[in-house]
């Protein structure tokens, strides 16, 4: 078996999963599988992924107690036969001739990872996420011709194809509803020898306005303090790669502080005042490890305008940063 496919399922929109799997099914590598890790659905759409599983006989579902998002992919990774494994959102979908290409470039290169490029998929707009202009590129002991730690790549698990052997004792981490598919990536890629990037968008990543991540929620701070903490563990035990790990520990803390500025301190559901949300603003700048990305933002592989939002930050204009995000939650309206 070339490639597992992992596609954790719960009660997803029809017309999603119809689109998702049919893109996968539509793969012209032929030794593939396709495993639907149905999550507990309701009896409704239980009988839905049944009769989706059965336009090809390269699909098998696997059902499980609902547990969220890491469990069901972990039980792909404990049934998956394939040589290679990608993970694929089943809200999302890939390009025809996805598989047959980035298993040619895993083969021809011999490495541990391949990476590319997606497109975000608003509900009429489609904006592509660039990373590196090179076609080929790729990193080892003796090249590092690009930074597969940069958060643009390291921050999912979704448009990579992952060597199996490398993730044999690798999985999610159930505890964690925030950034676990990038805590997964730092225990991965500490074991990583070599990866390749391809400057292909292949992957189409949906979003709208009901998104996980751009869900408010009051816990919203203490659930990425769990993150931090597995991620400091990780770093810890790292031996080789705890410098690249350090500073995409400090990426994703700086990611993390504008996801919640976007989301919980601004978002529309937190009836605060304005006042009062430059004041919570102000409090969560000063916290660890908040405080230490900070002040590192010059440093960090961030888009120029999250990289801007920390500087002002880190010089204390906070009305400049409450600025970026009114805007940035414009602009997001406007592309939903």
């Amino acid at each position: 078996m070339n490639i597992s496919i992992i596609v954790p399922v719960y009660n997803t929109e029809r017309k999603k999963l119809e689109k998702c799997v049919s893109s996968l099914a539509n793969q012209d590598l032929e030794n593939i599988e396709i495993l639907l890790v149905d999550d507990g659905s309701d009896e409704l759409n239980v009988k839905y992924i049944d009769k989706i599983a059965s336009i090809d006989d390269r699909i098998r579902v696997l059902r499980k107690n609902n547990g969220g998002v890491s469990s069901a992919r972990n039980l792909g990774l404990d049934e998956a036969r394939g040589e290679y494994i990608m993970f694929v959102d089943s809200d999302d979908w890939i390009d025809e001739g996805c598989c047959r290409y980035v298993y040619d470039i895993a083969k021809e290169y011999k490495c541990d990872v391949v990476m590319w490029r997606h497109i975000k998929e608003f509900a009429g707009k489609s904006v592509e996420a660039p990373i590196y202009l090179e076609n080929k590129l790729t990193y080892d002991s003796w090249k590092m011709e690009f930074n597969p730690f940069d958060m643009r790549l390291m921050g999912m698990c979704w448009m990579k194809l992952y060597r199996a052997e490398m993730l044999r004792n690798i999985r999610f981490n159930t505890k964690l509803t925030n950034g676990e598919d990038v805590e997964f990536n730092f225990r991965a890629f500490e074991k990583m020898e070599s990866a390749v990037y391809v400057n292909q968008t292949f992957y189409h990543y949906r979003q709208d306005s009901e998104s996980a991540v751009r869900a408010f929620k009051d816990d919203m701070p203490s659930r990425y303090d769990y993150t931090f903490t597995a991620m400091s563990r990780d770093i810890n035990k790292s031996v080789r790669k705890k410098r690249q790990l350090i500073k995409a520990y400090y990426s994703f803390v700086g990611i993390a502080y504008l996801v919640l500025n976007m989301n919980y301190i601004f978002a529309k559901d937190n009836n605060i005042s304005y006042s009062e949300r430059i004041r919570c603003l102000k409090n969560l700048s000063g916290k660890k490890p908040y405080s230490k990305a900070i002040r590192m933002a010059e440093k960090l592989e961030l888009p120029i305008t999250r990289k801007m939002a920390l500087i002002f930050a880190k010089y204390g204009f906070y009305h400049g940063v409450a600025a970026i995000m009114m805007i940035k939650k414009y602009l997001d309206g406007n592309n939903s």
